[in-house]
């Protein structure tokens, strides 16, 4: 069985739906579970709410600092990009409307502001033709439950040092899509994708080298097919 077959049946099947070019929508389908009590918080904030304004630092500025610990070591601007963000929901959220996924409104904003300040910095080349050139190290951090509960010491370590010998936009894809769990639509908004299509096929190609650079330790892919999503 080729590699392609092989993914085509754990990869999430969506269609090629255009990216969104405003992710804070009025219209949207009725939530269930946590996105549901993760939009009631959403309202609350919009509302005025300083309790709900905590609950989403608390729920995401952990998450946004491992995502920004993938592009710098730098500390220092990776909290000024979080505060940023936070600064700004509360500034315009009298112009902000109802969100169809708080998570992906977040990484999208915080993305965009931590490549500017590192830009800014001279820390971070952005290539026109192959956007982001500089570091993303992805690291297996305690954050990734199933990373930590399915793989031993060794076997992380294996997959963590696979994944960083992959070109940087595939290292990103792989955290975006395993380990935070966005969707095509999602990632290819965050990562400036023009289409929802470039998202997958990039996917498609993140997973074909790692399964060449894992083909010694199958068990640690059969591990990662296993419990992705």
């Amino acid at each position: 069985m080729s590699s392609r077959a092989y993914l085509d049946g754990f990869l999430r099947p969506e269609k090629d739906e255009p990216v969104a070019q405003d992710f804070l929508s009025q219209e949207y389908s009725a939530p269930s579970g946590h996105e549901a009590s993760e939009n009631s918080i959403w309202l609350d904030f919009l509302q005025g709410s300083e309790n709900a304004l905590s609950k989403l630092f608390e729920r995401y500025s952990h998450k946004l600092f491992n995502y920004g610990k993938q592009f710098t070591h730098d500390t220092g601007l990776i909290n000024d990009a979080i505060q940023d963000v936070f600064y700004q929901l509360v500034r315009n959220k009298h112009k902000l409307g109802i969100a169809q996924s708080v998570k992906h409104y977040l990484f999208s904003c915080f993305r965009r502001r931590l490549l500017r300040l590192l830009k800014q910095h001279k820390k971070l080349v952005l290539d026109e033709n192959c956007g982001l050139s500089g570091r993303f190290q992805l690291s297996v951090t305690p954050d990734y439950h199933w990373i930590n509960t399915k793989f031993t010491i060794d076997q992380k370590q294996l997959l963590e040092n696979a994944c960083n010998q992959l070109p940087v936009r595939q290292r990103e894809i792989l955290a975006l899509y395993f380990f935070e769990g966005l969707s095509y639509a999602e990632i290819a908004d965050v990562m400036e994708f023009s289409q929802v299509k470039s998202a997958r096929k990039l996917l498609y190609r993140s997973l074909d080298g790692l399964s060449t650079l894992l083909e010694k330790h199958r068990d640690i892919l059969r591990i990662f097919y296993l419990f992705i999503g």
